[in-house]
């Protein structure tokens, strides 16, 4: 299960370095801490998503009719709260200094690709690796 979880918290943070890669901002203090936060939330979503799609199978539901309870249930709860932590990084864009631009530009973008693939990876690499007992 592990080795399942990992693959959609890394992908958010190969697409912030290809991000920073492409547009060519520095890797600076302030840009790497822009990684630890992103996996922290990253992990936080899949984390949620896998705990209650244990619980579903924990009842005895199939894994296809589990994930799509999980989907269903847990999927709106990771889209509202990346669009509540989005909005407020997007603040951060108004600013003056160019440090905090960059950071609520950059967290946002990883967030919005955390969920990406929370939602669309996870559950494929469920379906696809995941043994019932």
């Amino acid at each position: 299960m592990v080795l399942i979880a990992i693959v959609p918290n890394i992908f958010p943070l190969l697409m912030l370095a290809a991000v920073l890669g492409y547009v060519g901002i520095d890797l600076k203090v302030s840009t790497a801490i822009i990684f630890t936060i992103s996996f922290g939330i990253a992990v936080d979503d899949t984390i949620h998503f896998m705990s209650k799609f244990k619980l579903e199978l924990n009842k005895g539901k199939s894994l296809l009719y589990a994930l799509k309870r999980t989907y269903l249930s847990t999927g709106r709860a990771i889209v509202l709260t990346t669009l509540i932590l989005c909005s407020g990084f997007l603040l951060l864009m108004l600013s003056d200094f160019l440090v905090t631009f960059y950071i609520g530009l950059l967290l946002s973008l990883t967030l919005l690709f955390a969920l990406i693939s929370d939602l669309f990876i996870l559950p494929i690499l469920l379906l696809y690796f995941f043994k019932k007992k």
